[in-house]
């Protein structure tokens, strides 16, 4: 068995062979951005430079067209995940560097699959589509795709790097207000406002908040409010969402929004139809220890770490994260710009993104040497895990 030494040793010089390979994969999906579960071009790119390099790719998988998953040192029992995303944002393209954070998952992928026979642990390397629109991650979590797995790892590109983001729970909430149409001033008392509906809601809502955990997010608007001022609005929908650290507290508050909904149904005399808007999404768990497991390989390559948290809101690698241990690392691309502005998507074929994604599959594989080289600290890690989700 390898310790950490030997296996950075072993794994870090291999990155530079796949480079030119990489940032060209890179390039041709900053170029022709696909958004999420369109992926066609970009994951059938993906999958075409595993399979150069020998490794064995289900593709399509899991029932998603876009998703894959190349399989390295198939017989070994303990396996790591590392998790590659490529969907693009509508009208910014890859602003949100997806082409570059896909990449760096298949560039370290590749310097592990160079010295499979040398690794005591497998590596499975899973494209999971669309995480900007629907989180197909939450339901390939469902489905038991990433049971069993030490971790799963990737890393986000980002305005500068840090070991942490703060991604909490998240329930995306549509509701549609049916009442009775009625000219507004010969016989209003005809009608029933949708439109009020929808208002008291919102007033309901904005009541709640002195009463829920002062993390807790809620924010909505108004999708269709009526078609003319002299007709009583027959039909208003609203969108919503609500988010908390926990899922466990959120769950809580959802169900009271729900009911904010009902009751403003019930005071308008109106009817209400009530929908989920995307997947729930689950909070993102970092122990003290895979924190610090995460500032020690920034350290050791060189690569200066903020002290602060990165992303702030919510994503589906937290549904990853109650299956197995998720580590969701930032890594900075070189400019001040956040992501989802035009300047981050202008970025993305930039020496700078280059960097960021030989960076990024350098940590990776600094990630793994650390794990898989200290057994202990990887059953230490896992352990409270399991304590902390209760499983």
């Amino acid at each position: 068995m390898l310790d950490e030494k030997q296996l950075k040793d072993l794994l870090l010089p291999k990155i530079d062979s796949y480079r030119e390979e990489v940032n060209a994969l890179n390039d041709y999906m900053a170029e022709n951005p696909e958004i999420g579960s369109a992926e066609f071009q970009s994951s059938a790119a993906i999958v075409t430079l595993l399979r150069k390099h020998g490794i064995e790719t289900e593709y399509p998988f899991a029932g998603f067209d876009t998703a894959f998953k190349g399989v390295i040192n198939p017989e070994k029992k303990e396996r790591m995940a590392l998790l590659a995303e490529y969907d693009a944002l509508r009208g910014l393209g890859h602003a949100c560097g997806h082409c570059a954070s896909g990449s760096s998952s298949v560039l370290a992928a590749l310097a592990l699959n160079e010295v499979r026979d040398q690794l005591d642990f497998g590596v499975d390397i899973i494209g999971t589509p669309d995480e900007e629109i629907n989180g197909t991650k939450c339901l390939m979590a469902d489905k038991g795709v990433f049971d069993g797995y030490d971790f799963a790892a990737m890393v986000h590109m980002g305005p500068f790097s840090t070991a942490t983001s703060e991604f909490i729970a998240l329930d995306g909430l549509g509701f549609k207000w049916h009442g009775q149409p009625a000219h507004a001033a010969a016989a209003p008392e005809k009608g029933r406002n949708a439109l009020n509906a929808a208002r008291l809601f919102l007033d309901a809502t904005d009541m709640m908040r002195q009463h829920v955990i002062e993390e807790a997010r809620m924010h909505g608007f108004i999708k269709n409010g009526g078609e003319a001022s002299n007709i009583v609005p027959e039909f208003a929908e609203v969108e919503f969402l609500t988010r908390a650290p926990r899922r466990e507290d959120l769950n809580d508050i959802t169900a009271w929004v729900k009911d904010c909904a009902r009751a403003a149904a019930l005071a308008t005399r109106t009817e209400v139809e009530m929908f989920p808007v995307g997947e729930p999404f689950h909070e993102l768990y970092i122990s003290e220890l895979g924190a610090n497991l995460m500032r020690e390989s920034f350290d050791e390559l060189g690569i200066p770490c903020a002290d602060q948290s990165g992303m702030k809101g919510s994503s589906d690698i937290g549904n990853v994260d109650y299956r197995c241990p998720a580590f969701h690392p930032m890594m900075g691309i070189g400019i001040e710009e956040n992501c989802h502005t035009q300047e981050f998507a202008d970025a993305m074929m930039t020496q700078g993104a280059h960097d960021a994604i030989r960076n990024s599959a350098s940590l990776l594989l600094c990630m793994a040497a650390k794990l898989y080289g200290n057994p202990q600290l990887l059953q230490q890690i896992k352990a409270d895990h399991k304590a902390y989700r209760g499983y």
